[in-house]
């Protein structure tokens, strides 16, 4: 059984498996709503609130929101790693005594995720909060700062690669040339696992964005009836638990409102998009038609409603393909909506953006704002760099990473797309771990490869150095820009 850890008013982790605990409803002397606090910027797209306003979910993606949360978790990984147990090696993880107080017996070494679309001054704020926690509240002898990008490149064995990670909150292209990111070549686009997630999440609703409003529409979308989630909405997982008994009815509807809710619900749409029943699919190499075109469009061609369609019209296959929700709702694949939900992926690379999705705003070749897809992406970093003889070379080491990439064909459509929008002089390959782990967890297997390098020691910032000169001489020395 596995402790908690608590610092000051946090509590690390907590299960989208089951309730929260009644601490994170109230906290004493303050009138407040559920206490989840996103730990990242990026977290709070997921709510109704950002929704609503349609904010851009790949704004400030990456940036650390609430410190203290931050430091929870390491705290927390500290603990179930015995991190401060010296004598793990040889008496035992079981049979060692825990401490969660004391200094760490070896250096530390932080990821910076953000997106390099941010401001230079805010990744600076950013990393000197981050080595102020790590020195004066972890105690850590010696740290580094390495960006994801970076890493991704050495996990795969290279030092200079265009590395294209598509994540949750969104694709991003980085070139990296020995070592040191290109900050001009940069690129990012809100096409990644969330907004997938919620394009799957309308689909099964029956709700989407008309003119940049939410809303319920009664035209043709896609289903024999009714959508199966139509009614009650996508279920996640805590609200079957037996616990949700003991909460009051008043608690269940802040915990609606919150990130936790809705992170609870994108875990149940990436089960989905993620599982076997959909991924036999495959994206395919067709990416000309696009998935949930017409979806609640009043055009003559698809102008049938949801009330012309009778109970006795609807045509029920049990042994069809489907798919079952946790909650027990059965989602039938063979009706035209289910076969789009099989090609979700192909929104990635498809030209057009699902008519359910459409942004206010889009350039002049009538791509929305910040939402390039993948090979579009690569072009726009490509076509960013001046010297000719870097981009092929970048052009021939494209590595895919991110947990959004995993989906089986992906790096084989990319690389067709890429033939058709580079010259045909660049050798384009595209580079993509066969390994699950190797993918998701690029960036924590090229920090282990960086860390164990002996001319890499040198550029460790002691605490003794942080000390003397504060986090200016950890900024300079973390500058890979």
């Amino acid at each position: 059984k596995r402790g908690v850890v608590q610092r000051g008013n946090y509590t690390a982790p907590v299960s989208l498996m089951n309730v929260p605990p009644q601490s994170c409803f109230s906290l004493e002397g303050e009138d407040r709503d559920v206490g989840f606090i996103p730990i990242y910027q990026s977290m709070n797209s997921n709510n109704n609130q950002t929704k609503q306003t349609g904010q851009d979910s790949c704004d400030g993606d990456g940036v650390i929101q609430d410190i203290d949360a931050w430091a929870s978790l390491w705290e927390y990984s500290f603990s179930a790693l015995a991190a401060r147990g010296k004598s793990k090696h040889t008496v035992g993880y079981q049979k060692m005594e825990q401490s969660h107080d004391g200094p760490i017996d070896h250096p530390l070494l932080a990821v910076d995720s953000s997106s390099r679309i941010i401001s230079t001054n805010l990744q600076e704020k950013q990393k000197a909060r981050v080595l102020e926690t790590l020195f004066e509240t972890l105690s850590a002898p010696a740290a580094y700062i390495a960006p994801s990008a970076m890493l991704s490149s050495f996990a795969n064995g290279r030092q200079t690669s265009l590395v294209v990670d598509v994540g949750h909150t969104g694709s991003r292209v980085t070139p990296v040339v020995d070592g040191y990111l290109l900050h001009s070549g940069s690129c990012k686009s809100g096409r990644g696992g969330m907004w997938l997630g919620d394009v799957q999440q309308r689909v099964l609703e029956g709700c989407w964005k008309i003119n940049g409003t939410d809303g319920v529409v009664n035209k043709w979308n896609g289903w024999k009836g009714a959508p199966p989630c139509q009614q009650d909405g996508v279920t996640p997982r805590y609200i079957l638990h037996s616990n949700i008994e003991k909460i009051k009815a008043s608690q269940l509807e802040q915990l609606k409102k919150s990130p936790f809710h809705s992170i609870a619900v994108h875990e149940v749409m990436y089960e989905m998009m993620s599982s076997t029943s959909l991924q036999s699919f495959g994206i395919g190499t067709d990416t000309t038609s696009t998935p949930f075109v017409g979806y609640g469009s009043a055009d003559d061609n698809n102008d049938v409603t949801m009330e012309d369609k009778n109970d006795d019209d609807v045509e029920v296959e049990d042994d069809g393909p489907s798919y079952v929700l946790p909650d027990g709702t059965k989602i039938d694949l063979a009706q035209q909506a289910g076969k789009d939900l099989s090609r979700l992926p192909q929104l990635l690379l498809s030209k057009d953006l699902p008519s359910l999705a459409q942004p206010q705003t889009s350039d002049a070749n009538g791509y929305a704002s910040n939402m390039l897809p993948l090979h579009k992406l690569v072009h726009r970093s490509l076509s960013q760099i001046l010297d000719a003889d870097l981009r092929k070379e970048l052009a021939s080491n494209i590595i895919l990473t991110g947990s959004a990439s995993l989906f089986p064909g992906l790096d084989k459509t990319l690389s067709i797309e890429l033939g058709k929008v580079l010259p045909a002089s660049y050798k384009h390959k595209v580079i993509s771990s066969k390994s699950t782990v190797e993918n998701r967890y690029g960036a924590w297997i090229g920090g282990s490869i960086l860390s164990s390098l002996g001319s890499f020691q040198q550029l460790w910032l002691s605490k003794k150095e942080y000390e003397e000169n504060g986090a200016v001489l950890g900024l300079q020395r973390f500058n890979n820009n």
